[in-house]
């Protein structure tokens, strides 16, 4: 039996330059606006970062690395949650909404050898439930899908309809201390390269990764280099929510290409498909 570990991470909030009330005034028209009451509402942390590493100390923790990396692209508020018991569910907050958190991150770290081994049927109902909010989440699992789903294979449920998992291969490449993903044609890290090194981040163990296919809704956002068309990260956008799952640890890659990764990635999460706008007179136009 383990050591039960409870971890429970406090809201590290940054003062806010921002007034309760605040008016603006257009000279030219003489418009008021209260952002009080017509902004968007303030959320309580920029980043939700949660760890699931089956209560054992002996498993890395890389909430913090996390964290500097989201630092580096501009968020300025994290909460933090982890594990309660020894297998038991995330200690989420009780207000896990997209305005309160907009962006989750689920890490599962090094943590594997148990069925369930982290992410239990709980964690995934309270993240289904984020993301129909509206919410962005960033689950990096290397062994969540033999943790949660040992059945592989197809996938369904959490995995299929959040995740946009639709094919999942487990350990295509049995414990090498390093790895390289490109990035996908197309996709948010095309023509790009990464070069990850296990021993940076793990205490114990090297990358067991797993792949997968993507859904309609989804896409390839990273290739490990040598399982040949299969993803080791996918991207999914729906008209509600985004996701991004990893079947490796992508923070091991260095710094530098760690900070670029998070921050392509929240800046992807944070933008909004853009809205063509166009006058009824070049409507009109079109059709002389």
């Amino acid at each position: 039996m383990r050591t039960v570990l409870v971890i429970l991470a406090v809201v590290a909030m940054a003062t806010t330059a921002f007034a309760t009330s605040a008016r603006v005034s257009l000279q030219q028209d003489e418009v008021t606006v209260d952002l009080q009451h017509h902004g968007a509402p303030l959320a309580v942390a920029d980043v939700l970062i949660c760890i699931d590493i089956n209560a054992n100390p002996g498993f890395a923790d890389l909430s913090m690395r996390y964290a500097d990396a989201f630092t580096f692209a501009g968020a300025t508020t994290f909460a933090f949650a982890s594990v309660e018991i020894e297998d038991g569910t995330i200690n989420f907050p009780s207000d896990v909404t997209a305005d309160n958190y907009p962006v989750v991150v689920v890490l599962t770290s090094e943590n594997w050898w148990d069925v369930p081994g982290n992410i239990d049927p709980a964690d995934e109902a309270v993240l289904a439930s984020y993301l129909d909010t509206g919410g962005n989440l960033l689950f990096v699992g290397q062994d969540y899908m033999w943790g949660s789903h040992p059945e592989m294979g197809p996938c369904s449920g959490f995995p299929y309809d959040y995740l946009g998992m639709n094919v999942c291969s487990q350990d295509v490449i049995w414990a090498p201390d390093t790895a390289n993903v490109s990035g996908s044609t197309g996709g948010l890290f095309d023509g790009e390269s990464f070069f990850l090194d296990s021993t940076l981040v793990f205490l114990n163990n090297p990358f067991f990764p797993d792949v997968a296919t993507p859904t309609a809704t989804a896409n390839y956002l990273l290739y490990y280099d040598e399982a040949a068309l299969d993803g080791v990260a996918i991207y999914n956008e729906t008209e509600t929510f985004k996701t991004v799952w990893a079947g490796i640890e992508i923070s091991a890659a260095p710094d530098m290409d760690f900070n670029h990764m998070i921050e392509t990635i929240y800046d992807w999460f944070l933008s909004s498909t853009p809205v063509e706008e166009t006058t009824w007179g070049s409507i009109k136009a079109d059709y002389r």
